[in-house]
């Protein structure tokens, strides 16, 4: 009887977290990656590769009805909905944003180093509570010379944003050792060549699925407008958990994905030079303490191409040693001289949205 109790709840959880999906309005074609905000400013889930909502782990989704959700996504105008029940299906359309890119100028000079100057976001939660927020002006510098070098990386201006409070939790519960990524991880091979060992089999869509050793790894999706490329890659196989110890941490992976998109869809060749934004999120649970048990944990990053250009090797030596090479180099402290956050309309990135704004105004405090 207890074993019948338990599969009922459990294929009870899993009906409701297919509930809701996410397609895009034109294609029809399903989102994953989408950030799912509650109206506190809590994130409290995201979508898979089949654009269904998933939970995080400790999310009583139930017992939050009635409440009104903010689906944000890189490549999507922000939307919020207003959900009563998660006991019958429910299919959301999202318009894709527009992209817009200073038109670039190469003055004739070698391509050695591309360039990316481009708007950052970060946020760091811990057991379903925002602990850290970065957001900012970068520039990534990704060498394309022989050996290629790994790319690197200036904070230009930046915003810190921390709870004490959690911030306090999670030491006592983990203690200073456990590091997230604070900057997206760029990568400097042409997109043909990351994707050399994968199979691609076409549904009939615009959309193309990635295949590796038999698995779906992820897809390949053109935009109706035929003017973007998007490429999604989540590094957790279907159904599978990746598990890993750090010092006394334990730490369990069940979402690692990294979703691009580029302004070209020949893929011959595609480099970092036509990326256009990437989001990079770390879903899981950590442990450090046998009385804790695993503890929810989360990292997302975003970051939006305004600016791009070359340089020669030789300028790109000459700033080397003021360039950051680790994406885990944690800011204590705000540094900017711009209120960069102000001018996100002129590139038409998504603003800060309201679930989260209200956090950093009551929860999060700027560090200064």
């Amino acid at each position: 009887m207890k074993f019948f109790i338990f599969l009922v709840c459990l294929i009870t959880v899993n009906i409701s977290k297919a509930q809701i999906r996410f397609i895009d309005i034109d294609s029809k074609l399903v989102i994953p990656s989408l950030n799912i905000y509650h109206e506190s400013g809590k994130l409290i889930g995201l979508t898979d590769k089949n654009g269904a909502v998933q939970f995080l782990e400790g999310v009583e989704a139930n017992r939050l009805l009635p409440m009104t959700i903010i689906a944000q996504h890189i490549s999507y105008t922000p939307k919020n909905i207003e959900i009563k029940s998660l006991n019958e299906e429910q299919v959301y359309q999202l318009t894709p944003r527009s992209i817009v890119i200073d038109d670039v100028v190469v003055i004739a000079k070698p391509k050695e180093v591309i360039v990316l100057k481009g708007y950052y976001r970060s946020l760091e939660t811990f057991n379903h509570q925002h602990k850290y927020f970065s957001d900012g002006v970068v520039e990534f510098y990704i060498p394309l010379i022989k050996g290629k070098p790994k790319p690197k990386y200036r904070l230009i201006d930046y915003r810190i944003f921390t709870d004490a409070t959690i911030t306090a939790d999670y030491t006592e519960k983990m203690g200073p050792f456990f590091q997230i990524p604070r900057v997206p991880e760029m990568n400097g091979q042409n997109l043909s060549d990351r994707l050399a060992d994968m199979g691609q089999k076409n549904d009939g869509t615009n959309r193309v699925r990635l295949i590796k050793n038999g698995d779906d790894v992820g897809y390949l999706t053109k935009s109706n407008d035929g003017n973007n490329l998007q490429l999604y890659i989540d590094k957790v196989l279907p159904d599978s958990v990746i598990k890993e110890k750090l010092f006394r941490i334990e730490a369990r992976t069940l979402q690692e994905v990294s979703l691009e998109n580029y302004s070209s869809i020949s893929m011959d060749p595609i480099t970092p030079f036509n990326l256009t934004s990437i989001y990079q999120n770390i879903v899981g649970t950590i442990k450090r303490k046998s009385e804790y048990g695993h503890i929810p944990y989360e990292g997302l990053n975003e970051f939006y191409v305004m600016e791009k250009r070359y340089m020669s090797w030789d300028e790109y030596k000459s700033i080397q040693k003021d360039l950051t090479k680790s994406i885990y180099k944690t800011p204590e402290k705000s540094d900017y001289k711009n209120r960069f956050w102000e001018d996100l309309d002129k590139y038409h990135i998504p603003a800060i949205n309201g679930a989260l704004g209200i956090q950093l105004e009551q929860n999060l405090k700027l560090i200064n």
